[in-house]
């Protein structure tokens, strides 16, 4: 009798001692290897394709990222075929936003990487998995998937999570959820390479074209758009109206948050915006500027270059913005 006692408590004590594993303990532990594996994040490659899903379609990028510690980034974007559309470059002048096919560079200063890098810098994702707290992860045979509250990425996630190579820690999948845990946004890494060298040029604004640049047709670079109209607004504001001059469209909206979209086709030419934050449409970058009430979102989708200008709160720029992405000129 005495023998079953003493086996009964041995039990308690080892299964106590596992769920304490799975706990706090078990967090600790899995923050502190996800600290010591970012520290040897000194230089990577990443390749991966990235899908938005819209209002009744959805759309798919190509997305490569080099990284060189502790600052320089380089991220492209392109279609299907890895033609690139627009080039994200940070070095120790600033970061650059790029349109190759219109050889159109704007500049601008910000802490991009530490505010919304997370959608493509690997580094940044393990940093926001670390100050998650409490952490909240499962492992499988060959992999571990962490889930927790996004940044303000966009106004629809309300989930993020990424799976891991549970041997290499290496990406496997980055995942943006809505309050019904549908995805909104995807991303399948198709290669990660860390240790690599890239030449000293490789961060530089001006040899952004080493990947093949996206060529618009010249017709469709020279041809109207139409005009794209955000199939979302604040509820107490209307359109008031549609104007264009000289291939610039105008649409100004009225009420409670008025505000205007500029839609033109990118001209090339270096612009300096000074201070400024990078920010994401579902994906696609935008940069936020302006000082005091007013500010200015900017961006290039389809080839059609966005300027919205607002007093209106900085969600509510996002979920407009997002809105014209899956829109179509009419």
């Amino acid at each position: 009798m005495q023998k079953k006692v003493y086996w009964s408590i041995g039990f308690t004590l080892l299964f106590g001692g596992l769920l304490a594993g799975c706990g706090p303990l078990g967090s600790s532990g899995m923050v502190k290897q996800l600290q010591n594996f970012s520290q040897t994040l000194h230089t990577y490659q990443s390749t991966a394709l990235m899908t938005v899903n819209g209002v009744g379609a959805s759309q798919q990028y190509y997305v490569e990222t080099w990284y060189e510690a502790p600052d320089h980034y380089r991220i492209a974007l392109g279609n299907d075929n890895k033609e690139i559309s627009q080039i994200i470059v940070h070095n120790e002048k600033g970061t650059y936003l790029i349109t190759p096919s219109a050889k159109k560079v704007i500049r601008f200063q910000g802490n991009w990487a530490e505010q919304q890098g997370q959608l493509y810098l690997y580094q940044t994702i393990l940093k926001d998995i670390v100050a998650t707290n409490p952490l909240h992860y499962r492992t499988e045979k060959e992999s571990i998937t962490f889930d927790w509250k996004p940044a303000d990425v966009s106004p629809y996630a309300a989930v993020e999570q990424l799976s891991m190579d549970r041997k290499s820690f290496f990406p496997q999948s980055l995942v943006f959820l809505d309050k019904q845990q549908k995805p909104v946004l995807s991303i399948r890494y198709t290669s990660f390479k860390k240790g690599v060298t890239f030449r000293p040029s490789a961060f530089s604004s001006e040899q952004t074209t080493t990947l093949k640049p996206l060529e618009w047709p010249v017709n469709m670079s020279q041809q109207g758009f139409g005009v794209i109209e955000p199939s979302w607004i604040p509820a107490r504001d209307t359109l008031q109206d549609e104007s264009e001059q000289n291939g610039v469209v105008f649409i100004r909206y009225n009420g409670a948050e008025p505000f205007t979209i500029i839609e033109n086709r990118p001209k090339s030419g270096a612009i300096d915006l000074g201070s400024g934050e990078l920010l994401t449409l579902n994906g696609l970058p935008a940069i936020w500027t302006g000082n005091g009430a007013t500010h200015q979102l900017y961006w290039i989708n389809q080839n059609v270059e966005y300027t919205m200008t607002s007093k209106m709160k900085r969600s509510d720029f996002l979920h407009v913005a997002i809105s014209t992405v899956d829109s179509g000129g009419k």
